[in-house]
């Protein structure tokens, strides 16, 4: 009888699962993210949304008019296929004209979902003045982000800049959806966002497919009127033989925009207690070791103002011309991280290079007409607590500096150095080392050296002039191969409280490891910090070249090649990035990589490429012998 009872008991609960009351119902087909325009200017506009399955999705368009009530609404742009992130381009549109879109999808199953109509305008930024909000670090806390998106309805922005971690982590599909789009959706369907890219976004496709970038590139640069924004990922490789640094310097360059302005993550200069400083009790960095050379190619192009984050707090800096505040020359360095990210109430430093630093939840309104520039920074009660205004001064026009190019930088036995003058008049003037001026009347000039050279270089005009270029081209010797490749890649570990690498000659190691690459992987067992490693092996070029070298280590790092220190990355620090380069004859050479990690994460990554190629693991050139 009780078997029975079960029996029933059991059939009537797989009946009651099987109703869709109580059974899995089907997920609705519904926007995981609104439409939201990635661009807008005066004759296009990109509009980007999400459904929650693949969707056949058209956009609806209409032109407003005086004499219509209600514009009739046509199809002006569909989907080729069932999609999930739909992407269109709407162009042919008339600067100042006011217009309307609306959304329209058709899943698989012939449901419909609609987004609400929405009016666009585009800017005539020949009438306009330019108008953008800034803001930064909305990482995690959507409450604050939505206080801000809130008072930025009421500025009305052309368009707004993120300076980077616009979530808290760039894997984690609701911290796009919930934490960052959601609190904006009504904005964002009429106001383009342009983001840089921030460490917490760690690289993640969604960052990329988001907003319609290239696939792992997010430099890029937007020309709004007489304004020129340059977005650089400082996440990555910027020093000076990187790609990123050669596209930012050209364009720097041949860029003839009244106003420049950058935006990176990371920031030049800060007063932050806590930030780019191994302890309190340490010297602070005052800004990103591995920036500091960008400083000398703004100012030498004549960047405005430089926007970044990172640092949760405000802070503006006197306008900063080679290290020193020039009112006239300077660029001026803006930290706007007040977006959400988490911050500590203690008082910044006191920096000669400070004029107003504040932890405060905020955001940036920024407006150029003409010559003049004006930014406020709002806090989160719609109060402006500080304001900044630049003017050019009109009867001083400076000539677009000379861009300094050579057939390499580094050479065996020479090299040819190029200077090409942008404007349209105007004259090069350069020397070669401390030698005396010379004017040349071509719009390039070629000089072939084969020693290390210092080519310095300006362009002089009737009434004005350029600032000066500066470029070292280097003759290095050439290293020679050695006889014999190593038969592992031995790493010795030690365990101790190393602040820096230490002598490791006079150490006896902990435990020893016969590899067969260069990574911490496969130093196991090893201690969770205050440990370090000395790696020795052989590598292999493939012909005689000069190579460049690339370290990043977390915390300190030293490259030794054929018994020569290549590069020394030491100090108790977070990632910090050094280059070098080296001339190698084709062949085997021996290497030692030194490592120590005091606490936290652990780092040490070794690429090595040709000067102006791309680069590659070190771990590709390790040689064996056969």
């Amino acid at each position: 009888m009780k078997k029975l009872i079960y029996v029933k008991l059991f059939l009537g609960i797989c009946c009651l699962l099987g109703n869709p009351v109580f059974g899995q119902q089907k997920q609705a087909f519904e926007f995981v993210v609104e439409p939201y325009l990635i661009d807008l200017n005066s004759n296009s506009f990109q509009v980007m949304w999400e459904t929650s399955e693949a969707a056949r999705g058209e956009v609806y368009f209409a032109k407003s008019t005086y004499d219509i009530l209600s514009p009739e609404f046509k199809v002006i742009s569909s989907d080729r296929s069932h999609k999930v992130l739909h992407h269109h381009t709407i162009t042919g549109l008339n600067a100042n004209d006011l217009y309307f879109y609306q959304v329209v999808n058709v899943n698989q199953s012939g449901d419909t979902i609609k987004g609400p109509v929405t009016q666009v305008t585009t800017s005539d930024y020949n009438q306009s003045p330019v108008s953008f909000s800034v803001v930064g670090d909305t990482q995690g806390n959507p409450v604050v982000w939505g206080k801000i998106v809130g008072l930025m309805e009421q500025e009305r922005p052309q368009f707004i800049v993120h300076v980077g971690d616009l979530v808290q982590y760039g894997p984690n599909k609701d911290d796009w959806t919930d934490e960052f789009f959601n609190p904006a959706t009504k904005l964002l369907r009429y106001t383009p966002l342009y983001p840089a890219a921030g460490n917490h976004e760690m690289n993640d496709e969604k960052l990329y497919q988001y907003f319609n970038l290239p696939e792992d590139d997010a430099f890029y640069t937007i020309k709004k009127g007489d304004v020129r924004l340059f977005f650089v990922d400082t996440n990555k490789d910027i020093l000076p033989g990187s790609a990123q640094y050669r596209k930012l310097e050209n364009l720097l360059a041949i860029t003839d925009e009244p106003w420049k302005i950058v935006v990176h993550h990371h920031p030049l200069f800060t007063s932050d207690k806590y930030s780019y400083r191994s302890s309190l009790r340490a010297t602070p960095t005052k800004g990103d070791p591995n920036l500091f050379h960008l400083n000398n190619l703004y100012e030498t192009y004549g960047v405005d103002l430089t926007l970044s984050g990172h640092v949760h707090n405000y802070e503006r800096t006197w306008p900063i011309f080679k290290n020193h505040v020039d009112l006239e020359n300077g660029v001026t360095h803006i930290v706007t991280g007040g977006g959400g990210g988490s911050f500590r109430n203690t008082p910044n430093d006191i920096n000669w290079f400070s004029v107003e630093a504040k932890n405060v939840y905020h955001f940036l309104n920024v407006r150029i007409q003409g010559r003049k520039l004006f930014v406020e920074a709002i806090d989160t009660t719609g109060k402006v607590f500080d304001f900044w205004e630049k003017e050019k001064v009109a009867e001083k026009t400076n000539l677009l500096s000379p861009l300094i190019s050579s057939t390499n930088k580094y050479f065996i036995d020479s090299t040819t150095v190029t200077i090409e003058n942008i404007n349209e008049g105007g004259l090069i003037s350069f020397r070669l080392n401390e030698g005396l001026y010379q004017s040349v009347v071509t719009k390039k000039k070629s000089v072939n050296v084969d020693n290390t050279t210092t080519i310095s270089a300006m362009v002089n005009g009737v009434n004005n002039g350029s600032r000066e270029a500066v470029k070292t081209v280097v003759k290095l010797p050439e290293m020679p191969k050695q006889k014999s490749a190593k038969k592992e890649v031995r790493a010795d570990y030690y365990e101790g409280y190393f602040t820096e690498l230490p002598d490791f000659d006079a150490l006896n190691p902990t435990n020893s490891f016969s590899l067969d690459s260069l990574t911490l992987t496969g130093v196991v067992p090893r201690a969770k910090d205050h440990f370090a490693v000395r790696f020795k092996g052989s590598f292999e070029v493939p012909e005689t070249d000069v190579y460049r070298f690339f370290l990043e280590s977390y915390d300190g790092s030293r490259l030794i090649i054929d018994g020569k220190e290549i590069i020394d990355n030491d100090g108790v620090h977070y990632e910090i990035s050094k280059e070098n380069y080296v001339a190698l004859e084709k062949g085997i050479h021996h290497f030692e990589v030194q490592y120590f990690d005091f606490t936290r994460r652990e780092t040490l990554n070794l690429l090595v490429g040709k000067q102006d190629n791309k680069m590659v693991d070190f771990n590709s050139l390790i040689k064996y012998p056969k």
